[in-house]
C-alpha cells in the first residue's frame, strides 16, 4: 500500500532538496500578500502489450500554493483533480475526482539551521472505492511507473517533524526525522460489509549531504523509512521497511548546463495478513538531462533508466526485473509573468508478467507523457 502521495522519485527530490532548504540565507520580510502558485497538468498513458494487453492512464492536475507569513514562516497548500482508467479486453475500470488536500507549515529557526514542519492531510479525496474501481485505484499505486498521483485518498492524517543542519567547510550536513499518524477508513465500498484499515505509524530519518563543485553542486542523501503494523479490519500485515539512497550532480559542460541524479529503493520483506511472507523489491533509476539556452527558453532533453526487480533469486533475475527507458524533453519559458514549463516523453520497456500457465515473461511496455507546469509568483 502506498503511504504517501508521492513515489520513491518524489521521495528522493524531497531528501536531496533538505540541504538546499536549511542551508537557504535568511529571507527578507514577506508578508500574505506574496504568495507563489503552481499548476502542472499531466497525462501520462502506459499499454502492457501480451500476455497482458492492459492500458493504463491517468489526466492529472495538481495546484500547489505557498504562503509566506513573515520571514520565517512558510504555509503550504496542495490538491489535485485526477482522473485514471484501465482498459482489458472487456475490462473498464475508472476513478475520479479530487485528491486529498495537504497543508503544511515550515518554521525555520536559529539563522535556518533548525526547521520545524507540521502538517495535515484533509479527507477531501475519495479514499473509499467500488469493486469496479479498484484496477483503476490499484494500477496508478506501481511505483515503478511512477503516476503523478498515486492515490485518490488515504483518509485524515497528520505529520510532525524536524530537521537541522550545519556547515562542514565546504559541505552543508543536514539531518531530519518526520512521524506520520494517520486516521483508520473504510477502502473499499462492499454492499452489506464494513472493511476498516489502519495505517501503521510511519517513521522517517534523513541524512543529507551537499557542497559546490565547480559551477555546480554534488548532493547525497540517504532516507529510512520505518512501518508499523497496519491493521486491515482485524488482521494485521506489515509491507517491510525502506531504505533510499540518492545522489544528484549538476554542472556545466561546454557552456551548457548538466544534470545527473540517481536513486536505489530497498523495500525490506514484509508479511501478509495471512502471515505468508512478503518479499523485498528494489527499485533503482538513473537520470540525465543537458540544459541548452535558445532565444531565451531553457531547452532540457532528458534520459531516464529505471529498473524494478522483485523478490527472485539470482537464477530468477532476468525473467522478473521490469525495465524501462525514459526519452524526454522538457522547455521553460517566461510569458505574460508566468514561468512556464511543457515537456514531452516516450517511454519503451518490458514488464515482468505470468502467462496463462503462470510461467513467467515479459511483457513489452510503451509509455507517453505530457505535461504543462506554470508558476506564478508575485
Amino acid at each position: 500500500m502506498t503511504r504517501f502521495a508521492f513515489g520513491p522519485a518524489r521521495l528522493a527530490a524531497v531528501a536531496l532538496a533538505l540541504g538546499a532548504v536549511l542551508r537557504a540565507p535568511g529571507l527578507g520580510a514577506q508578508s500574505l500578500a506574496d504568495p507563489e502558485g503552481r499548476a502542472a497538468p499531466q497525462w501520462v498513458q502506459y499499454r502492457v502489450h501480451a500476455p497482458a494487453e492492459e492500458t493504463i492512464s491517468e489526466l492529472a492536475i495538481p495546484v500547489f500554493v505557498t504562503i509566506p507569513a513573515g520571514s520565517r514562516l512558510t504555509v503550504d497548500v496542495g490538491t489535485a483533480y485526477a482522473r485514471a482508467h484501465v482498459a482489458s479486453g472487456a475490462l473498464r475500470s475508472d476513478v475520479a475526482g479530487l485528491t486529498d488536500t495537504q497543508i503544511r507549515g515550515n518554521l525555520t529557526l536559529r539563522d535556518d539551521f533548525v526547521v520545524l514542519t507540521a502538517g495535515v492531510s484533509l479527507p477531501t479525496g475519495r479514499s473509499t472505492i467500488s469493486l469496479d474501481q479498484l484496477a483503476a485505484a490499484g494500477r496508478i499505486g506501481n511505483d515503478f511507473l511512477d503516476f503523478p498521483v498515486s492515490n485518490m485518498g488515504t483518509g485524515l492524517a497528520a505529520t510532525g517533524g524536524v530537521a537541522i543542519a550545519r556547515p562542514v567547510g565546504e559541505w552543508s550536513v543536514g539531518a531530519g526525522a518526520a512521524v506520520r499518524r494517520s486516521a483508520a477508513y473504510e477502502p473499499f465500498d462492499i454492499p452489506d460489509e464494513t472493511f476498516r484499515y489502519r495505517p501503521g505509524n510511519e517513521m522517517r530519518a534523513r541524512l543529507g549531504a551537499d557542497r559546490p563543485l565547480g559551477a555546480g553542486r554534488l548532493a547525497l542523501g540517504v532516507t529510512y523509512a520505518a512501518f508499523g503494523r497496519d491493521d486491515a479490519d482485524g488482521s494485521a500485515y506489515a509491507t517491510g521497511d525502506r531504505v533510499i539512497a540518492q545522489g544528484a550532480l549538476t554542472g556545466v559542460i561546454a557552456g551548457q548546463e548538466f544534470t545527473v541524479a540517481a536513486y536505489d529503493l530497498l523495500r525490506a520483506p514484509g508479511f501478509y495478513a495471512s502471515g505468508e511472507r512478503a518479499g523485498r523489491e528494489n527499485l533503482a533509476n538513473l537520470f540525465l538531462s543537458l540544459g541548452m539556452h535558445a532565444r531565451g527558453a531553457l531547452i532540457e532533453p532528458s534520459v531516464e533508466l529505471r529498473q524494478w526487480l522483485q523478490d527472485a533469486d539470482a537464477s530468477e533475475v532476468r525473467s522478473r526485473a521490469s525495465r524501462l527507458a525514459t526519452v524526454g524533453v522538457r522547455v521553460r519559458g517566461d510569458i505574460a509573468g508566468l514561468t512556464l514549463y511543457p515537456s514531452a516523453a516516450y517511454t519503451l520497456g518490458s514488464l515482468a508478467a505470468e502467462d496463462g500457465a503462470g510461467v513467467p515473461v515479459q511483457a513489452r511496455l510503451t509509455g507517453f507523457r505530457a505535461g504543462l507546469a506554470a508558476v506564478v509568483s508575485p
